[in-house]
């Protein structure tokens, strides 16, 4: 191809329209149950394997870190004395939505690529639908989280907050998700560069412990404020706040999390306008 060429090709890439997302959701939706049904397709268990995974990985995080490291969980807004495996859930749920919807993100966008080459659809309807996938089984762990939270009487109207702290959640996490699974077409490599960072944030975001265990200073660095502003411990700590503490969080915690949003809207809607055109060559 000569360099006229990759120039008109580009170009074309870059403008060619496309419908606005409202107008895409029937796309969105049909990547979400395609995603629905293969999740669990063929197995004994079906979905209850969504409850299973989540259920180990919270009993192995409960042995290890409050009978072995004896972990000292928080009280409850209720005043009752707190429960480890309780506040262990919260920090949990956010983050398995986040990172499993990054991941999925990414593999739906690359598995789509044989229909992407007969024909064209948003880069983001893939992605997106990936994410629905993820929050159905995500919604039912919240669920089981906030019943047990009613069972043991820690109930508040802060409650009826966290359909708004959802909402940003999931903003956030469709920016980044769609700028990632385009960016990793071009440059396959990202994926496992996003594996590895998706590991350290674990460790990075207070989950498994709380925020008085970060060194205020270490290297010279602010760390405890670097964890605690950091996106993801903003949105572990204030569904903590708002279901486990019963308190509102803080306003400065609420205008992290928005701007975070915006700014993850708006790197996504960059990425997918620059280079998110038709895929198809580069699948």
């Amino acid at each position: 191809m000569t360099q006229v060429d990759t120039g008109m090709s580009r170009a074309v890439r870059e403008v060619r329209s496309t419908p606005p997302i409202w107008r895409q959701w029937n796309l969105v939706w049909n990547f979400a149950q395609r995603d629905l049904k293969s999740k669990f397709k063929g197995s004994a268990l079906g979905w209850a394997w969504s409850l299973v995974v989540p259920l180990a990985t919270l009993a192995i995080y409960t042995v290890v870190f409050s009978v072995v490291f004896r972990m000292p969980p928080p009280q409850m807004g209720s005043g009752r004395d707190g429960l480890f495996v309780i506040w262990l859930f919260a920090g949990l749920t956010a983050w398995t939505f986040f990172a499993s919807s990054i991941n999925a993100g990414i593999s739906g966008l690359i598995g789509t690529g044989a229909l992407l080459k007969k024909i064209f659809f948003p880069a983001y309807a893939p992605v997106l639908g990936a994410m629905v996938a993820q929050g159905v089984q995500s919604l039912i762990e919240l669920g089981l989280y906030l019943c047990v939270l009613l069972v043991l009487g820690n109930l508040g109207w802060t409650w009826l907050l966290v359909p708004f702290w959802a909402v940003l959640l999931v903003l956030f996490t469709s920016g980044l998700a769609t700028a990632l699974a385009v960016l990793n077409v071009h440059t396959r490599d990202l994926a496992h560069l996003v594996a590895v960072f998706l590991q350290l944030g674990f460790y990075a975001t207070p989950i498994i412990y709380t925020l008085d265990y970060v060194p205020a200073e270490r290297w010279g660095l602010p760390l405890r404020a670097m964890v605690e502003w950091s996106p993801i411990s903003l949105f572990v700590e204030t569904l903590r706040d708002l279901t486990y503490g019963l308190e509102v969080g803080s306003g400065t915690a609420w205008l992290g999390m928005a701007a975070w949003a915006a700014a993850s809207l708006a790197l996504g809607a960059w990425v997918h306008r620059r280079r998110g055109g038709d895929l198809g060559e580069e699948l």
